[in-house]
């Protein structure tokens, strides 16, 4: 369910967000890596914040909701929580007890097993840049999406000090030299690494994972793949943070720790 959109009389849900809300982030990101449960209430506390962003913005996140890459479904169970049927989509999908209103799919975004036009909302958290074809990722988010649905994509720019993942800041030296630099089984906790298969010898950041790994996705480069699909953007701002450099060119890359896009998929 969709809320009309007002541009002109949107509140700034980055300026609201209260201290507290970052103290926690900071808590549950600290212990994020101590086990899979971990991870998921560090992906849950984040989904509570991005619902907040998406109530400011006039998006209720109701009906049928795909959560493309959902990983640990920490966001997932949260829009569940919220009375959302969440469709659940990742390569790999962790065993635990999951609610009868989400389900979870074993799959590739790039090849979503649902038919056209079949969910309200669309959202994507870090998974673009870890695919190799990333237009058909949106492509595939395009023709899923019912006419006036919403699509949320979110990712960590390949320049910024994130954008590396756990090869940051090293990624700045080129892949050769950050492999050769940081050693994969002491930055992957090793519950991740049984649950994703992780190889210990790549050549190249794309072999990180089994079946995806580690791209340089750019703002630029996603803005551009944007304006090939039909979707109209309604914001672009950083994940979190109460001053938004994403419009800013070049800076902007390394500024933007984490960037966000909410799209519309128009009813013409």
């Amino acid at each position: 369910m969709l809320i009309p959109y007002a541009a002109g009389q949107r509140l700034k849900w980055m300026v609201t967000m209260k201290l507290n809300d970052y103290i926690g982030l900071v808590q549950v990101a600290r212990r994020r890596l101590r086990s899979e449960g971990d991870y998921r209430e560090f992906q849950t506390f984040q989904a509570c914040l991005v619902l907040d962003y998406l109530a400011q913005h006039g998006v209720a996140v109701q009906g049928l909701v795909l959560d493309l890459g959902s990983g640990i479904a920490g966001y997932s169970l949260e829009f569940a929580r919220r009375g959302a049927h969440v469709i659940s989509v990742d390569l790999v999908q962790p065993r635990f007890s999951s609610p009868d209103q989400m389900s979870q799919v074993q799959a590739s975004g790039l090849a979503i097993p649902l038919q056209d036009e079949s969910v309200n909302i669309v959202f994507c958290a870090s998974l673009i840049e870890h695919v190799a074809e990333p237009a058909t990722l949106l492509a595939e988010a395009e023709r899923i999406l019912r006419k006036g649905g919403m699509c949320y994509f979110s990712f960590p720019p390949y320049y910024s000090p994130m954008g590396g993942h756990e090869f940051s800041p090293f990624h700045y030296l080129g892949e050769r030299l950050a492999l050769r630099l940081v050693h994969r089984r002491r930055t992957l906790a090793d519950w991740a690494g049984q649950l994703y298969d992780v190889p210990h010898q790549v050549q190249s950041f794309s072999e990180l994972y089994r079946g995806w790994g580690l791209y340089k996705m750019t703002i630029g480069k996603f803005r551009c793949l944007l304006g090939h699909t039909g979707f109209e953007c309604l914001d672009m701002s950083t994940r979190y943070m109460p001053v938004s450099f994403v419009r800013w060119p070049l800076l902007g890359e390394i500024m933007t720790w984490h960037a966000q896009f909410l799209h519309l998929k128009p009813q013409q």
